[in-house]
């Protein structure tokens, strides 16, 4: 079927640029760096900063009805129909949009679906990423790339860039728990956000996932990495303890464990009854709007406690304007680091995969990796007149 061109005479309107998109598979944005865990953490406080400026729309924008963390959808657990998948833990799709404005300027979007069962059912990874790019101007696509490495490491970057930002150089010991996709990114945060951390504890109870973690790292760790199977342990002699286990349920762990002055960041779920053992002033979040969001959707025992906190004062009383975003410390030198014990939620924020996956696609298009595709050439449709 030939392109419709209804008028005999051509005039400006008929005349359309080509859309070329850039494809990266995986393997390319390796190549273009995705794994450069320094300069993710540079790019994450870049964007941080950005919010602070309010130069970022995420999906509240204007529009106080939509999530800011983006559009989620998950199955029932008792489907009505057979058609329809059955709801599990970390079973869901989202659709995360965001524009990133100063040198990024870009608008994107993470599209994903997660599923536990996939490592052991359909060997591939927990949750699958695909990240598109957009002329904020125009709306043209610029670059459609796998997101599952990017995704994993600006989120691993973020918890390291709220150690050093809210311990820095107090904190010389950490812990990882779950030694998987997300616990490797955090180990390589951890290790290149701490100027002086020596030891990493990684804790899984069944230690020989802790120690075939030591064997795959410990060539792009510095910190001395130490395996165990107890929880406990490793947060008596930990300054900073990262949560990041998938799936149901979450590790046993309790706050008294920690030292008076540690830090946890919870990057998947984990026990966590309330907030009560931590102090008022250390709860911290990536943004707040968004964390509360997520602790009114998302059924993980770690959020739970702060929803309790801020909507029915169990636990301790918080109010919303209690929270302190990570961007406050970011962006001023004046604000009190607490010295008890802190959390800190960076539970996912869209504007950091437009931030870091911007990095990759500048990259790539420098050194010429990737494939072009053409688009389109000239629209199907066009007006006839």
């Amino acid at each position: 079927m030939s392109s419709r061109h209804t008028n005999a005479e051509s005039s400006p309107d008929d005349e359309h640029a080509a859309v070329d998109v850039l494809l990266l598979s995986q393997q390319q944005t390796v190549e273009a760096g995705v794994t450069d865990m320094s300069a993710c953490i540079e790019t994450m406080e870049q964007v941080f900063r950005l919010l602070s400026e309010n130069r970022v729309v995420m999906g509240g924008g204007i529009a106080p009805d939509q999530a800011i963390h983006g559009h989620l959808t998950v199955f029932p657990e008792d489907p009505p129909h057979p058609d329809i998948p059955e709801g599990g833990p970390d079973r869901r799709f989202s659709a995360m949009p965001a524009y990133v404005g100063g040198d990024i300027d870009k608008m994107g979007l993470k599209w994903y679906g997660s599923n536990v069962n996939n490592p052991s059912e359909s060997g591939l990874p927990r949750s699958m990423h695909v990240i598109i790019l957009n002329n904020p101007e125009t709306g043209a696509p610029l670059v459609m790339m796998d997101g599952q490495a990017e995704s994993a490491m600006r989120t691993g970057a973020v918890a390291g860039l709220g150690a050093r930002h809210i311990k820095g150089s107090r904190a010389d010991t950490a812990t990882i728990i779950g030694p998987g996709v997300i616990g490797q990114t955090a180990a390589l945060a951890l290790d290149a956000g701490l100027d002086n951390l020596s030891d990493l504890y990684v804790s899984h109870p069944e230690q020989y996932k802790a120690e075939k973690f030591k064997t795959a790292m410990q060539d792009d760790i510095d910190a001395t990495i130490i395996p165990t199977d107890d929880n406990r342990f490793a947060a008596n002699h930990s300054d900073v303890i990262v949560s990041a286990a998938s799936g149901s349920p979450p590790p046993k762990f309790k706050p008294q464990w920690m030292k008076d002055d540690a830090l946890l960041i919870p990057l998947g779920d984990i026990e966590l009854q309330s907030l009560s053992a931590f102090d008022p002033d250390g709860i911290f979040c990536d943004y707040p709007e968004n964390d509360l969001e997520i602790a009114r959707h998302i059924d993980w025992d770690v959020v739970e406690a702060l929803g309790a906190a801020v909507d029915y004062n169990i636990g301790m009383e918080l109010r919303p304007d209690d929270l302190r975003g990570i961007s406050d410390l970011i962006t001023s030198s004046h604000v009190i680091r607490p010295e008890g014990r802190s959390i800190f939620y960076p539970l996912g924020l869209p504007m950091e995969d437009v931030g870091w996956a911007n990095h990759v696609y500048e990259t790539a298009v420098k050194e010429n990796i990737g494939t072009t595709h053409t688009l389109l050439e000239q629209p199907y449709f066009q007006k006839p007149y």
